[in-house]
């Protein structure tokens, strides 16, 4: 009984300093000679920082994304306010103003004489 104690011993230090393999994880050996518990610290830390980049990047993604959208909105509302403004800008005209007027009967003539600056006089 005393050589079979002895030898488990043996195969636990030589397990210890051995490397651990693929083949150690798919038959269950690192389950067996304590690697998880040792490393316990190191794998939770390991996992959190993956899920913490995980989140991150699809985070990430997601603002990426919105910013595209907002700016194609802003190119859209800008072209928008630039017809507005083309439209409004040729409503304004004097030829379409008089235009406005002859078509809607209302008595109003062009004045004859070009207008002239008001100032004020200055005080020495």
């Amino acid at each position: 009984m005393a050589i079979k104690f002895k030898k488990n011993n043996e195969k636990k230090a030589a397990q210890d300093g051995k490397k651990i393999t693929l083949r150690d994880v798919i038959g269950g050996q690192v389950l067996a000679n304590g690697f998880l518990e040792r490393n316990a610290g190191l794998i939770a830390m390991i996992l959190f920082m993956t899920f913490f980049y995980i989140s991150n990047r699809y985070e990430c993604q997601q603002k990426m994304m919105d910013i595209v959208k907002l700016q194609k909105k802003l190119t859209d509302v800008k072209y928008e306010a630039l017809t507005r403004s083309a439209e409004l800008m040729g409503g304004s005209k004097q030829s379409q103003v008089k235009n406005l007027i002859l078509e809607n009967g209302i008595e109003l003539e062009e004045s004859q004489t070009p207008p002239y600056k008001l100032t004020k006089p200055v005080k020495e």
